[in-house]
């Protein structure tokens, strides 16, 4: 298959919201993708260097091994739920059985289309005949496919489409899998920065200057005291020329002299429109304090404006929310000044100003101006989030048929408890709800001491009291019902 293709679906499912907490299995995903076209070769004890950096010497194959039936698992429930109308699937064989061919397996993952005709059952004998007709058809319809995708991949020769980490080098592959250019960073890649989240958060692939040739921009933070550095943005060309930099954020009377450091952690890009050339939104937070940066840049990476939050949003997406054409901009994350979990809405043509903080004027920016956010809520905490936690924090945002969906943490060691909340086009509240995950870990939290109790109605009604700052006619967002 065509390596972009499998590429954009390994994406989507690395931004899903089944995969949002859950991070080894993300990169585990990714290590399969990186080491596709040599997997036949690929050693347990390579994944196990790239999962367990730190507990390689007490890993052994049969780690490997349940984490490959998780992630399989997880598969299948993305293809069961979200990843339903994806058209291309990914398998994990097994390994451990031999092929219908009784060769043995060797292949670590499998991608193919949705409803190829290894899905397919045989055709009967007794419709022979009408068999023999399908396949004909089947075969024709094969020879488009493998004329089409020929084409494709003829057409996107030697164009950069995945990258890898490989010591303190980034190469840069075609979607052959072929070695296109790479660089050098002496001071290496931090590991925290890339293996948790993995490569793919931190590298884009595309045409940002509608030439029809691909250029990437890839996001960079030292091995070498990476506490004390910015992250980098680096734009190169499709043959690996630098073609620009940017740094995050600035210098702020609020920090108190603290260093101006900041991490990109979303990166998203508009698309062009008529009356709008494409766009780069990055959202880059402070390290270690609250103050986080939404900036707009163009194709030459200059900065065209920002917007300043007390606060995380280390989610972006990008969805036309109104039909009028023009992708708003979803953010995602925390509100420090309430110490709750937030999600704010910007005009894409409106990104200026700092966000108000009423509640702790103290956490306040200055000199930005007043923000014009679209909508600003804040979700409410959990009794166990309470007690456990200083704040919970939103997920990523997904948008489909005009509805946005995303979840709650409200456990965030380890991630997950999640409530999940689903809004419709004027961003009226339909659902919200706690999963097993968060049940489970309320039931055993509250089950013994004076504080025991079931999680009980009043509780999840609690969870439909979403305030809003900003966009609505009322103090709480409205449901479907009222």
């Amino acid at each position: 298959m065509d390596r972009s293709a499998i590429s954009d679906q390994i994406g989507r499912i690395l931004r899903s919201q089944s995969f949002a907490s859950k991070s080894q299995l993300r990169k585990l995903l990714e290590v399969l993708f990186s080491n596709m076209d040599s997997q036949t070769t690929l050693k347990p004890d390579r994944v196990i260097k790239e999962l367990w950096p730190n507990e390689s010497k007490t890993k052994g194959s049969a780690d490997v091994a349940a984490e490959m039936n998780r992630l399989r698992r997880a598969l299948e429930s993305y293809y069961n739920g979200e990843g339903k109308a994806d058209l291309i699937t990914i398998t994990l064989p097994n390994r451990s059985v031999p092929a219908p061919d009784g060769t043995q397996e060797k292949r670590w993952m499998v991608a193919k289309p949705r409803g190829s005709s290894e899905d397919r059952p045989p055709v009967s004998a007794v419709n022979s005949r009408r068999g023999l007709k399908i396949a004909a058809a089947v075969a024709v319809l094969c020879m488009c496919m493998v004329g089409y995708i020929s084409f494709r991949m003829l057409a996107v020769h030697d164009q950069p489409q995945s990258g890898r980490l490989d010591g303190a080098i980034l190469r840069i592959m075609s979607a052959e899998g072929k070695e296109l250019w790479s660089k050098s960073f002496p001071e290496g890649f931090s590991p925290d920065w890339y293996y948790q989240q993995g490569i793919a958060t931190r590298i884009w692939f595309g045409d940002l200057d509608g030439d029809s040739h691909t250029s990437v921009l890839f996001l960079y933070l030292p091995a070498v005291g990476p506490l004390s550095h910015s992250t980098t943005l680096i734009c190169y060309s499709d043959r690996g020329k630098e073609k620009w930099r940017w740094t995050p954020g600035r210098e702020l009377p609020e920090l108190h002299g603290t260093p101006a450091t900041y991490r990109t952690v979303a990166l998203v890009i508009s698309k062009a429109t008529e009356k709008r050339p494409l766009r780069i939104v990055v959202s880059s937070i402070h390290e270690p304090w609250w103050p986080n940066q939404i900036a707009i840049l163009d194709s030459k990476g200059e900065t065209i404006s920002e917007y300043w939050h007390s606060g995380h949003l280390e989610h972006l997406t990008l969805a036309d929310l109104d039909g009028d054409g023009r992708e708003e901009i979803v953010a995602t994350g925390i509100s420090n000044g309430y110490h709750q979990a937030t999600l704010v809405v910007l005009d894409p043509d409106r990104v200026l100003g700092a966000s108000t903080e009423a509640a702790r004027p103290e956490l306040q920016i200055h000199g930005m101006g007043a923000a014009e956010e679209r909508l600003r809520v804040l979700f409410p905490r959990s009794d166990l989030n309470k007690a456990l936690f200083e704040y919970n924090a939103g997920t990523e945002a997904t948008v489909e048929h005009g509805n946005v969906r995303l979840s709650v943490k409200e456990c965030l060691q380890p991630p997950g408890c999640l409530v999940w909340y689903e809004f419709d086009k004027d961003f009226h509240l339909v659902t919200a709800y706690a999963d097993e995950e968060f049940r489970s870990s309320h039931a055993q939290f509250y089950a013994k001491g004076k504080d025991a109790h079931p999680f009980s109605p009043e509780e999840q009604a609690e969870f439909q009291k979403i305030r809003c700052l900003v966009g609505c006619k009322s103090e709480f967002v409205a449901s479907q019902t009222q």
